[in-house]
């Protein structure tokens, strides 16, 4: 068993993060979560540890750390969406689809998440290296079919147009491949490097 890295009873961590995709998107949630450099694994179709036991059948196991094997923290989940919260989506994107002031808004606060990624909700994954931040924004753009679902800011060095924070090196990638919360309104993820020496 490893322990966490817990010295005090205060003491708080981040275990892990559970995101669903669209019937149909697995293959391409995982080329997502390996372009960004996390190693995924697949219990429907990859030989898995004795330890992860029968419940993980439906997820996808996305290790951050590509050689971790720590199977509850620093990890992510992914499985297909829940009928209630598709049916949900569905007549959501039905609405759009009919309602022209609806569909609007919509685009303007998607847009608002290129214009501002600091500021919009998403998800924060540190790196080691600005290299490895360029690198996985280069791989993310190399598979044309990843590539049309997804948004991608600038890598935005300290000193840089669009930089705000002197102490990190972030990116930003948009998707409605994955979410914690509802599809249509996809998922934000910032790729970041801390420069503060912590």
């Amino acid at each position: 068993m490893t322990a966490r890295p817990l010295t005090t009873s205060a003491a708080r961590m981040l275990n892990h993060v559970e995101f669903v995709y669209a019937p149909g998107d697995r293959p391409l949630v995982r080329q997502l979560f390996e372009a960004l450099g996390f190693r995924v694994l697949d219990p429907q179709t990859d030989p898995t540890p004795e330890a992860l036991g029968p419940a993980a059948g439906p997820y996808l196991i996305v290790f951050l750390d590509p050689d971790n094997e720590d199977l509850i923290d620093n990890v992510a989940y992914a499985s297909e969406v829940g009928e209630a919260q598709w049916r949900f989506e569905s007549a959501i994107r039905d609405q759009m689809a009919a309602d022209a002031t609806l569909a609007e808004h919509h685009a303007a606060f998607k847009a608002t998440y290129a214009k501002q990624p600091q500021a919009m909700t998403h998800v924060g994954v540190g790196y080691p290296s600005a290299d490895e931040v360029k690198s996985a924004m280069k791989q993310l753009t190399s598979n044309p079919k990843l590539a049309e679902r997804l948004e991608l800011s600038d890598v935005f060095m300290p000193g840089d147009p669009g930089s705000v924070d002197d102490r990190v090196v972030q990116a930003f990638v948009y998707t409605d491949l994955i979410s914690v919360g509802l599809l249509c309104g996809g998922q934000q993820i910032e790729l970041q490097v801390r420069l503060d020496g912590v």
